[in-house]
């Protein structure tokens, strides 16, 4: 077999491996997942309380900018049937979903909404709702909803701004806890939501591996594998210099590849994850399998 051809098997045998136990919480899962507008919806029915919701349009990986052109994506952005609008986020980390961060993307977002000699008043209700692995405001609490208030009263300030946080780390025996278990299972036949159920098994089906969204729900991976190249490069110079020899860099480069995939062909999805964020982690994986 050539070059290409054990390649192409190879590549072919990691999403075989690491498709069927991709789950919700998978930034780039749920974003194949919500090309469905039927589970954007069941999901903001859910957490909002609100069964009757229906999204009337909706962009995943919306590109926002401000006046100094700095640039946010938004996971995904929908507008319901009454003009209100949503910004649903994904996070793994706490840092990526700090109170300042919820702030940011709810006045962006305003601020994008508002064409020019707009009143004010034309601006939409609007939610920010992060869907978080941790309990970022460290409360206990399984859902927070953080709207404005007058200090003075206690009444509602009515700017028709609100911010979630959804706690994923806490369920519950409700449709809200179902919801989290949902978040988290890899078995679609074990998930609460037909909706979401569903749409998962469809894309778990072996016919969806090779093409079509298959390739969009796997190219994740590929991107880990760029980012731990351009890391390897990195450290490849840095031995260079130490040691004095040109192949470091080759050698951490291969090294990190062949990390890679082993983690793939085991399906440790959760470890590939967290060495992409970790150099520290990512030291220790390359101990454990014995390739430093």
């Amino acid at each position: 077999m050539s070059a290409t051809g054990v390649h192409t098997k190879r590549r072919k045998n990691w999403k075989q491996k690491l498709i069927p136990r991709l789950i919700l919480m998978d930034d780039a899962f749920i974003r194949v997942v919500l090309l469905d507008v039927k589970c954007t919806e069941y999901i903001l029915q859910t957490i909002l309380g609100k069964p009757d919701l229906k999204v009337k349009k909706q962009s995943l990986q919306m590109d926002l900018k401000n006046l100094q052109g700095r640039s946010l994506i938004l996971d995904c952005f929908c507008t319901d049937k009454n003009g209100i609008v949503y910004n649903i986020e994904l996070q793994n980390g706490a840092k990526g979903a700090s109170p300042k961060r919820a702030r940011y993307h709810s006045g962006l977002i305003d601020m994008n909404l508002l064409k020019a000699g707009k009143k004010f008043e034309n601006l939409p209700e609007s939610y920010v709702i992060f869907i978080c692995e941790k309990d970022v405001l460290k409360e206990n609490r399984q859902i927070y909803h953080i709207s404005r208030v007058i200090e003075e009263s206690g009444n509602s300030f009515p700017d028709k701004t609100h911010i979630i946080y959804l706690n994923t780390g806490k369920t519950s025996q409700d449709e809200l806890g179902e919801l989290i278990e949902d978040f988290y299972a890899e078995d679609p036949r074990k998930m609460h939501s037909r909706i979401l159920s569903q749409r998962v098994k469809e894309l778990k089906e072996t016919n969806y591996i090779e093409e079509g969204e298959g390739n969009t729900m796997s190219s994740y991976l590929e991107r880990l594998k760029r980012q731990w190249k351009k890391e390897a490069v990195a450290e490849g110079h840095a031995e260079g210099r130490v040691e004095g020899r040109a192949e470091g860099r080759a050698e951490s480069e291969a090294r990190m590849a062949k990390l890679m995939g082993i983690l793939a062909e085991e399906g440790r999805i959760a470890d590939i994850k967290k060495a992409s964020e970790s150099e520290a982690y990512r030291k220790s994986l390359l101990q454990e399998f014995q390739l430093i």
